[in-house]
């Protein structure tokens, strides 16, 4: 029932409704990670290894300020969402036009891609008022300039504002039912993807975006087979259960979609 009403809810009025979604989860996520210890544990993890991503696709990438009220032991060490590994392998060798980030939490895709491709326009988009002020952040203590922050992403703005071939990733807590139609799919037939689904809040939607984006991409399901990976950093600085919180991202089993374009520059493209 509380799934059917979500939806509903998507459906009628998707801004107000992601945006209520974002912003408390958000601000429960933060309180708990202070119970649980994270905070000093990042503040410990600071002060050994410095405030840069030591390992991963976006090693190097500094983390602000802000970012400390998130649990930041996988962001830091570079182990945040390490199934997609191979997937940025690939994503890594195309060349994109315009970079766009829909649900960017604190920019840590959104900023790791301006600096990887600073010649591209990067659009960040959350409807939590605190993640764009921290994406603002980490763009400035990253020095990187081609970066524009906004609130809502809809369908229509996908239809009329992207580019051919950009890259897309998307992490909208179910909203990608709503995002990803089948009109604005028609759209992205040169853009590649990577899309977070979340069936808990939106029953069986990776399997229909599966099948909307089937005609225009090869579609792959990341997360099935793929381990999370751990840190290769010495960490004896910490005890075993602080190794253990450094490495936790307090998520069940995800699942994203590779979505790999077969026209365009960026044909070809492959894990």
């Amino acid at each position: 029932m509380k799934a059917m009403l979500k939806k509903a809810l998507f459906a009628v009025a998707p801004q107000w409704m992601t945006a209520q979604i974002s912003a408390r989860a958000r601000a429960h996520s933060h309180r708990l990670f202070e119970t649980w210890g994270c905070k000093a544990l990042g503040e410990k993890l600071v002060q050994h290894l410095g405030n840069k991503v030591q390992e991963g696709p976006f090693a190097g990438m500094t983390l602000s300020p802000m970012t400390t009220a998130e649990n930041l032991g996988p962001f830091l060490l570079g182990t945040y969402e390490s199934e997609l590994d191979s997937a940025w392998e690939a994503i890594f060798k195309g060349q994109y036009s315009q970079l766009i980030d829909v649900g960017a939490k604190f920019g840590f895709y959104a900023i790791g891609l301006a600096k990887r491709y600073p010649d591209a326009p990067v659009i960040a988009f959350d409807t939590d008022s605190w993640a764009r002020e921290a994406v603002a952040e980490m763009a400035k203590v990253n020095e990187v300039r081609n970066v524009r922050v906004e609130g809502f992403c809809s369908a229509g703005w996908m239809m009329g504002n992207v580019a051919e071939n950009a890259f897309i990733i998307s992490d909208c807590e179910g909203y990608e039912d709503n995002l990803f139609t089948p009109e604005v799919i028609s759209q992205l037939k040169s853009a590649t993807l990577i899309i977070e689904t979340h069936d808990t809040f939106v029953p069986n939607v990776t399997d229909r975006l599966r099948s909307r984006f089937a005609s225009t991409h090869e579609v792959l399901v990341l997360g099935e087979s793929e381990q999370p990976r751990r840190s290769r950093l010495p960490l004896d600085f910490l005890s075993e259960q602080e190794q253990e919180l450094a490495h936790n991202e307090f998520r069940a089993k995800q699942y994203w979609l590779l979505c790999l374009t077969r026209e365009g520059l960026n044909r070809g493209l492959a894990l």
